[in-house]
């Protein structure tokens, strides 16, 4: 009996045992757990931060161009804008002008048929039957009947015509307010565009500031300018003419403007102290300032050209292209003929450009020559 209770109690330790060793490994288990899901929340928390980084870290050359798009959209919506304000503007002025008459119209003949109703007033009851009754022949009857019968057109036709003139007067006034309208919501869309544009060049000064510090990204840009400069050699020569070269020395393309801040050709570059070439000459210029013709020829480009930004080419005959870089807006057209000294452009900094100036380039036969000899 003694030996059957010690087993029982044994047993009962060892169930005990087992049940307390079981419900602290499960304890463990569960901490563990709960440290296990904080490190991978954790681990989620940073690759989201790392995705959303990856996004906002995109390299420079593409927050460039970017902006630049939505610049030059900006620009020409603004353009276009101004367009329409111009149109708006002649159609209120002919609106008001056209409203105007109508009143005169309407005030002369006015006078018309405030005479006919002081006629009709001081006459009384007496009205067309009356003067018909007082014919004393036949002859005398078909001559009243006859000039009743016009004084009854000519009033019809005057109050027609009144009516009529008041109605165009109602029109004229309720166009001349649609266009009023119309103009003020131009106004307004035109101002939302300005700011969204002053905000986007804001952003573009930020960007190029930064990419002057970053002599990496500099370095890449300078690089991808002169793979593009190479890039464009076939489609000048696609376009360019094959008549002869007749225009002499070149005129200096930025009236005004003479000192050049990057010289043609391999040089030292002022920021990454490393040789660079330079595929052109850079002309330290104001923004916005005119840029003109070396010489007479025919526009080839006159639009966007990848790195250069907003660009123009000029073929002068005999293999012999000019390049104007990173402008801010163009005021000629592919396929224009263009004189020596005449404006094509404005002064920006568009492309891959850190600053306002003009880059030029002379190319022979496709290819970038210093542009030095050629203008001075």
């Amino acid at each position: 009996m003694k030996d059957k209770y010690k087993r029982i109690c044994i047993v009962g330790v060892t169930i005990m045992s087992l049940l307390i060793t079981g419900n602290t490994f499960a304890l463990d288990v569960n901490s563990d757990q709960k440290k296990l899901n904080q490190v991978n929340n954790q681990i989620n928390q940073v690759q989201k931060e790392l995705n959303a980084n990856k996004k906002k870290q995109k390299s420079i050359n593409d927050q460039i161009n970017e902006l630049d798009r939505k610049i030059d959209k900006a620009e020409r919506e603004i353009a276009d804008i101004n367009v329409e304000i111009g149109r708006t503007k002649k159609k209120i002025v002919k609106a008001k002008e056209e409203l105007v008459q109508a009143e005169n119209n309407i005030h002369d003949k006015n006078d018309t048929l405030n005479a006919r109703l002081n006629v009709m007033y001081k006459n009384g009851d007496i009205g067309y039957a009356q003067v018909l009754l007082d014919s004393e022949s036949i002859i005398d009857l078909l001559s009243n009947l006859d000039m009743v019968k016009k004084i009854f057109e000519q009033d019809m036709d005057l109050l027609a015509y009144m009516k009529e003139q008041r109605d165009e007067i109602d029109t004229k006034k309720r166009t001349l307010e649609s266009h009023k309208s119309t103009m003020d919501r131009m106004l307004r869309n035109m101002n939302s565009k300005q700011k969204e544009l002053e905000v986007s060049r804001g952003q573009m000064r930020n960007v190029k500031e930064e990419l002057k510090k970053n002599s990496k990204e500099l370095e890449k840009q300078i690089d991808a300018m002169n793979a593009y400069a190479r890039k464009i050699e076939e489609e000048i020569r696609r376009k360019q003419s094959t008549g002869k070269y007749i225009g002499g020395k070149l005129a200096w393309p930025a009236p005004g403007y003479t000192r050049i801040t990057s010289p043609y050709g391999f040089r030292i570059h002022p920021i990454l102290k490393r040789k660079k070439l330079h595929t052109g000459i850079d002309i330290g210029i104001s923004y916005g300032k005119r840029i003109v013709a070396a010489g007479d020829g025919t526009i080839i480009k006159a639009g966007w050209l990848g790195a250069y930004g907003k660009a123009v080419m000029i073929d002068h005959g005999g293999g012999v292209v000019t390049l104007y870089g990173h402008n801010s807006s163009i005021v000629v057209k592919e396929g224009q003929k263009v004189k020596r000294g005449q404006t094509i452009s404005k002064c920006g900094s568009t492309g891959w450009s850190t600053g306002a100036h003009l880059h030029f380039e002379v190319r022979k036969n496709a290819k970038c020559v210093d542009p030095i000899p050629w203008v001075k």
